[in-house]
């Protein structure tokens, strides 16, 4: 079921992508200072989609990282508490 999902949904988005490159592909001149390049528009749209979907991706990535952090810290903090009001519980009886 899932493979037919996944057909169901790349065969459209491989038309679409194709499409795209096709009616996209005039040469583009870029300048970066220090060397020229000619590459297809389609080309470089597609590159740039990428470094923005991996850069979107490692931020996140980052942030989770940075929240987990957090929670463990937090978790840690609550069981010493716990602890304590265990004690204190304990000394009151």
């Amino acid at each position: 079921m899932i493979r037919f999902i996944s057909l169901l949904v790349g065969i459209p988005l491989l038309i679409v992508v194709s499409t795209f490159a096709y009616r996209n592909a005039q040469s583009v001149e870029i300048d970066f200072f220090i060397n020229t390049y000619h590459l297809p528009l389609a080309a470089i749209l597609l590159i740039v989609l990428l470094l923005g979907g991996l850069l979107g991706f490692l931020l996140n990535f980052f942030i989770i990282i940075k929240q987990k952090n957090k929670i463990r810290q937090m978790t840690k903090q609550r069981q010493e508490m716990l602890g304590l009001t265990d004690i204190l519980n304990t000394n009151k009886k």
